[in-house]
C-alpha cells in the first residue's frame, strides 16, 4: 500500500518510489507509472481510453473550469471525459482530456470553441462592443400617420 502524503508538505516536494521485482516487470511498472503521471491513463490500467493535449495559456483556464467549475462539470459529464488542467507543479503542463476516443474528441472541440469564444469575444474599456451597437432591424421607414399616437418625443 502506498503512504499518505505528509499533512503541510509543499506541493512541489517529491517522494521516492519503489518498485521491487525482475528487471523487465520494473521496467513495465515504471513505464505505466510514467505515462499515468503525465497523461492520466494507460492502456493496462484504462483500457480503450486515449488522451488529447491542448496547449492552453494559463489565462484561459477559467474558461474552461467556468463558474464554481460548471463549465468543467459540464465537460466531463456531457463527453464522459476527464479534464486535468495543470498547476504550477505539474507533470505534463498542458491540458489533457482522457476518455473514449469519439468523446476525447468531441470535447477537444468543445473546448478548443471555448478559448476561441474567449479570445474573439472579449468586451472591455478597450474592447468596442459591436454587437451591440448594430442594427439588426434594418433602416427605419418614414414616418406615417397611424405611428403619431404612439411615437414619444
Amino acid at each position: 500500500s502506498i503512504p499518505d502524503v505528509p499533512k503541510g508538505s509543499p506541493p512541489a516536494k517529491k517522494f521516492k518510489v519503489s518498485l521491487a521485482g525482475n528487471k523487465e516487470e520494473v521496467e513495465k511498472a515504471t513505464n505505466v507509472i510514467n505515462e499515468i503521471v503525465m497523461n492520466g491513463h494507460h492502456e493496462l490500467t484504462h483500457p480503450n481510453q486515449v488522451h488529447e493535449e491542448l496547449d492552453v495559456e494559463a489565462w484561459a483556464y477559467r474558461y474552461i473550469i467556468g463558474k464554481a467549475g460548471s463549465e468543467m462539470k459540464h465537460i466531463q459529464h456531457n463527453w464522459s471525459v476527464r479534464v486535468n488542467i495543470p498547476r504550477e507543479h505539474s507533470a505534463n503542463q498542458k491540458v489533457v482530456i482522457v476518455g473514449e476516443k469519439d468523446n476525447v474528441e468531441r470535447a477537444k472541440a468543445y473546448v478548443e470553441k471555448l478559448i476561441w469564444n474567449a479570445e474573439n469575444n472579449a468586451k472591455g474599456r478597450d474592447k468596442e462592443d459591436t454587437e451591440a451597437i448594430a442594427d439588426h432591424m434594418g433602416e427605419e421607414g418614414a414616418e406615417e400617420d397611424w405611428m403619431k399616437g404612439y411615437i414619444y418625443k
